[in-house]
């Protein structure tokens, strides 16, 4: 049940993502302190909208690995008190 919520979350939460970067299509000028690029902004839009997926990736899967040693953990402590 929960898998479908966030599945649903995320859908949502992309598709509204998309359709922003959709809406923004002109070019920006970035500055990286020692040279500036001119990027349509679509573009840089993908780019951090990439970055975001992967970094929610890694907290994601962090906290699905600290699930699964608790898990084991739990059953291990009453294993034990049941022998």
């Amino acid at each position: 049940m929960e898998k479908q919520r966030n599945l649903i979350i995320g859908s949502v939460v992309a598709l509204i993502a998309v359709i922003f970067v959709v809406l923004n299509t002109s070019p920006v000028a970035i500055n990286f302190g020692f040279f500036k690029v001119r990027l349509p902004l679509i573009v840089v839009l993908v780019v951090m909208v990439i970055i975001g997926m992967i970094i929610a990736w890694f907290f994601g899967r962090d906290s699905q690995e600290h699930k699964a040693q608790n898990k084991v953990a739990f059953l291990n402590k009453n294993k034990k008190k049941t022998e």
